[in-house]
């Protein structure tokens, strides 16, 4: 019970760091830009690093001292049932508006909502020989499609927790052959089950993320690195920098996607939980001189305490802000280059995919306060109904 009336401080730089992950990702998604250029390359290998940034602050701000189904029953009230509602609002209010713009059949609604939930590299599985085609979604997946993190993040939760509680109090060896067992889990995964939904295949890594993330609360990291000089966090995140740029162009792009698991085979494995290790200080560094920006530390870190809602709504907004402005309808790969469709990126398509990206962060922030005040009455709930 006292776990629900005691609120941890929060640490300031973590919500600065998640802060920045949700806005590369949002411009990740939104912003168009040549393929295979600098700023393409740029966008992706921070972006792609904060996948596994989100799932270390995950671990690093666990509880050690809950129990497993506390731990359970506190992210289903705080996590699950909002984002399950959220969903079902978003599919039904874009489901309503691709039947009025994009000409969407009451059947192409249910067809996109299998395909996100179950995610294309399953549903097309399913639905082998049934006829249709239940590969890929259109419209209104495309702009729903960010929900594979949460059910990644679910499933993730559901082994982190046991895991932890299990090498407890057991040293630093346990920790060890625990690691080492979910990577010889995870490579495998990675070679030889695909296709599959990343947000299944991917998750000994992302428990893997979590556990890194445990330990350097352990060690006391945000405290450790808070204690190094300006000077030697500058030359710091330059070396943390190049190094993670440097890797994430020898092993290639977007290694966490299902469809190109076992690319360059084991490797991958390695490569995303090295990058992530790598960039963890030299973005803390940056996001500990975003502390000293005023307002717009204040801005970052509201972003950083609204994450989820955030990933879940800014598409489908910006897909109603793409219409308007007459730009080309995103997220999707099929839209993030227009070379492909011979179609070269202009300054007009650039300039609208940007205005179309901060639309949607201003209309993300009032739907982000609703869902405070939902999770917050059902978290008080939760807990009068523990206390009595």
């Amino acid at each position: 019970m006292g776990n629900f009336e005691t609120k941890p401080k929060r640490i300031a730089e973590m919500d600065y760091m998640k802060g920045l992950g949700i806005l590369l990702i949002m411009v990740f998604h939104l912003v168009f830009r040549p393929m295979l250029g600098v700023a393409d390359y740029v966008i992706k290998a921070l972006g792609w690093a904060f996948i596994g940034i989100f799932f270390l602050l995950a671990g690093y701000n666990s509880k050690p001292d809950r129990e497993v189904r506390e731990n359970y029953k506190h992210r289903i009230v705080r996590l699950l049932i909002p984002v399950v509602i959220t969903e079902f609002v978003l599919l039904t209010l874009g489901g309503i508006y691709c039947i009025l713009v994009h000409h969407y059949k009451i059947s192409d609604v249910f067809h996109d909502a299998v395909v996100i939930f179950l995610r294309p590299e399953l549903s097309s599985r399913i639905a082998a020989g049934s006829g249709g085609d239940w590969g890929q979604g259109s419209v209104l997946f495309n702009n729903l499609s960010p929900v594979w993190y949460v059910w990644s993040m679910v499933w993730t939760e559901l082994f982190f927790h046991p895991l932890r509680k299990l090498i407890e109090g057991r040293g630093e060896k346990a920790w060890i052959i625990l690691f080492l067992i979910l990577l010889a889990i995870q490579v495998p995964m990675y070679v030889f089950l695909q296709p599959a939904p990343w947000s299944l295949t991917i998750v000994p890594t992302f428990v893997m993320f979590m556990l890194i993330g445990a330990k350097l609360r352990e060690w006391d990291a945000f405290g450790r690195l808070a204690r190094i000089p300006a000077r030697h966090a500058v030359w710091i995140s330059i070396l943390c920098f190049a190094a993670h740029f440097g890797l994430f162009y020898l092993d290639g792009d977007e290694s966490y996607y299902a469809s190109i698991y076992g690319k360059n085979g084991a490797w991958d494995v390695f490569a995303v939980i090295i990058q992530a290790v790598i960039f963890f200080p030299a973005i803390y560094f940056l996001a500990r001189g975003l502390g000293r920006l005023g307002i717009l530390s204040k801005a970052m870190s509201w972003l950083g305490r609204h994450t989820i809602p955030i990933l879940l709504m800014h598409d489908l907004f910006a897909m109603v802000y793409a219409d308007i402005l007459h730009n080309y309808i995103k997220p999707g790969p099929q839209y993030w280059y227009l070379e492909p469709s011979g179609i070269e990126p202009t300054f007009e398509i650039i300039g609208k995919s940007i205005l179309t990206l901060v639309l949607s962060l201003l209309t993300c922030i009032p739907m982000a306060m609703l869902w405070d005040k939902a999770v917050g009455f059902m978290f008080k709930k939760r807990q009068k109904s523990t206390e009595a």
